[in-house]
């Protein structure tokens, strides 16, 4: 075990993939947590397949690729928040329709590009491991202003989350909050492209929080255990990816996956002892 900690710190290519992937961890496990009060999950699973449509005009344009991504997903992301519902169009079928739609414009994007232009297996299933520089710093800008929006609106949208009504008329802009909550989480999406890709992006910013949510009873309970769930769990899948040569992305959803089963079977024993 050791020699393979050795080996796996002392490789350049998992080095050069530690930092940004332990930044995309702290940011989607920060923002899992509002994923979860706001019951969000099917917006992030919607949001991330739409990017496929950013990801394909991208390719087919020839534009930055990251950039134009978060542009598109920020796009859907803000449509889903002002889509009229009182005309029948609810939330989950309108994030349907966008998901549905978006993921067929990009398959059809895509398809039309040469082989060489997109690794479509990292764009769906992630690579972190073939991080550009250009990449590393968008990762960077983008996870950092994705923090600093949270650490200013974080208390708000608890207050929402719970109580809308309560928090409206405690003077909270609920409308303009919820419409900013629902922009982070379409650029959190692209934050997470690189390290999970679009299949898989919903895990990193669900898991975390569902293995808090029966430990913590404050905002910042589960924020840190949230935190420290999927700062272990992505270090754990790189080893492990590393060690036996497996997808990187799909490793660190898988070992998320069973620090959950765990957490809650934990919580379940402790449920019968008492």
């Amino acid at each position: 075990m050791i020699e393979l900690l050795t080996q796996f710190f002392a490789s350049p290519v998992m080095a050069e993939a530690l930092w940004p992937s332990l930044l995309i961890a702290l940011v989607t496990a920060s923002m899992s947590v509002m994923v979860m009060a706001h019951r969000l999950s099917f917006l992030t699973v919607g949001v991330s397949h739409a990017s496929l449509a950013g990801l394909g005009l991208a390719v087919t344009l020839a534009l930055p690729l990251l950039p134009t991504a978060t542009l598109f997903s920020l796009l859907v992301a803000l449509l889903l928040a002002v889509m009229p519902k009182r005309e029948g169009v609810s939330e989950d079928a309108g994030t349907g329709i966008l998901f549905a739609g978006s993921m067929a414009l990009g398959v059809v994007l895509i398809s039309g590009a040469d082989a060489s232009q997109v690794d479509l297996f990292a764009l769906l299933f992630g690579n972190i491991l073939t991080v550009s520089p250009a990449d590393l710093h968008w990762l960077y800008l983008l996870g950092g202003a994705i923090l600093l929006v949270l650490l200013t609106a974080a208390r708000a949208w608890w207050s929402i989350a719970f109580d809308a009504v309560t928090a409206e008329a405690s003077g909270l802009p609920v409308a303009p909050l919820r419409l900013l909550l629902y922009g982070l989480v379409g650029l959190t999406v692209i934050l997470c492209v690189k390290l999970a890709g679009i299949v898989l992006t919903a895990g990193l910013m669900i898991l975390p929080a569902a293995c808090a949510w029966g430990w913590g009873r404050s905002l910042r309970s589960l924020w840190w255990i949230a935190v420290m769930v999927s700062l272990v769990g992505t270090m754990l899948g790189l080893i492990l990816s590393y060690a036996y040569e497996w997808p990187s992305g799909a490793t660190v959803v898988l070992t998320l996956c069973s620090l959950f089963l765990i957490s809650w079977s934990l919580k379940q024993l402790m449920r019968q002892l008492r």
